[in-house]
């Protein structure tokens, strides 16, 4: 087994690799090639990005890590390297999650540690490498990677996730799993939605209706937040442009479900999808006064439905200690957010000036 480290120069060339290891990987959405691609073209030119690669002469490549090389800061900032980031807070709110070193399934023990031990030893001008939403496996391996190199290893950050197996509802609606009281809460919410006009789920598949529920969504989402005295999500130029790009890149993998009473958008939401799981990523609802209407419930519910129907297994919710996510779904795997310190003596002179408090953003994306 041998680790590769460089400097990327060839961006089409590392696509072209991670796009063929990833089609012999069992990863998430977030390392999949369509990701990647909208996170480079996002990045601002001149933006340096690191990336490892691990093979040995039998099997060739069976595992890759791309991050972001830090940017140089007067002392005492800290230079910090992001795994599958850019590195710029604006561009990184898209929120990664599920983030992990790119594996072939067939790969030996042990790829993911050397990847880690790989990007640690190489990027010897970072003070710390951060490593947001790490999967479980991801983050054992940092450890003992971290570890064996006398760095410092600090979580950030804990979140459960949560997904809707959409394989246990047969024949029938994914409301048979939940509890009675929710049952009744998300049809009696149906029925005084009835009473407007007819409640109407759908997922988009010409261009123009998808433009009309991306319009749509960003105008719920930035209507909630403002009644909530902030801007929304999409308001940040460098969001939206990396989303434009995505869905406009890879339009397999993104797909919207809108939620209509009569002529009126009351929901809007908008996911990935891959290898059958549906990624529930940003949404859009129409909140008012009275509290029997509930439109996230709704729409999450009929949309899971719409989902389970056409043959996907999981309707996952993702990361997020939320109410509704508890309610809805099964909790899963806790993603963490790591960060791998230097125990180095510009680290040591800079605990002394002040405390080790970097900014380092681990909070949730706005849903």
């Amino acid at each position: 087994m041998r680790s590769d480290f460089s400097i990327l120069q060839e961006r089409k060339a590392a696509l072209d690799d991670w796009r063929r290891l990833y089609a012999l990987s069992d990863a998430r959405f977030f390392l999949s090639p369509a990701w990647m691609e909208a996170l480079f073209d996002s990045a601002p030119a001149g933006k340096k990005f690191a990336v490892v690669r691990v093979f040995d002469d039998l099997r060739g490549l069976y595992a890759m890590a791309i991050a972001s090389a830090p940017a140089p800061q007067p002392f005492p900032m800290m230079r910090s390297a992001r795994l599958q980031e850019t590195g710029v807070d604006a561009i990184d709110r898209v929120y990664i999650e599920y983030n992990d070193i790119l594996v072939a399934r067939a790969a030996p023990d042990g790829a993911r540690e050397a990847a880690i031990g790989a990007l640690i030893d190489g990027m010897t001008n970072a003070d710390e490498i951060i490593f947001r939403n790490a999967t479980p496996q991801l983050a054992e391996s940092v450890a003992r990677a971290a570890g064996a190199r006398n760095c410092a290893v600090d979580i950030i950050n804990r979140q459960p996730t949560f997904a809707l197996d959409l394989t246990r509802a047969a024949d029938a609606s994914v409301m048979t799993n939940f509890s009675p009281s929710l049952r009744s809460k998300i049809r009696r919410s149906i029925k005084r939605y009835e009473e407007r006009g007819p409640v109407a789920v759908s997922r988009p598949t010409s261009a123009a209706d998808r433009a009309i529920a991306w319009t749509e969504l960003m105008r719920l989402h930035a209507q909630t937040w403002s009644g909530r005295g902030k801007r929304g999500a999409f308001s940040a130029h460098a969001f939206s442009l990396f989303h434009e790009r995505l869905t406009g890149n890879n339009p397999d993998n993104v797909d919207f479900v809108r939620l209509t009473v009569g002529d009126e958008t009351i929901g809007v939401l908008y996911n990935f999808i891959e290898r059958g799981r549906v990624y529930n990523y940003q949404s859009g609802f129409k909140y008012e006064s009275d509290n029997q209407l509930t439109p996230g419930f709704v729409c999450h519910t009929l949309g899971a439905d719409l989902y389970r129907a056409a043959g996907f297994s999981v309707y996952d919710m993702m990361g997020g200690d939320a109410d509704y996510k508890r309610r809805l779904g099964d909790e899963g795997e806790t993603l963490a957010t790591i960060a791998v310190t230097r125990r180095n003596l510009r680290m040591r002179v800079r605990s002394l000036l002040r405390p080790l408090k970097p900014v380092r953003d681990a909070k949730t994306h706005q849903t």
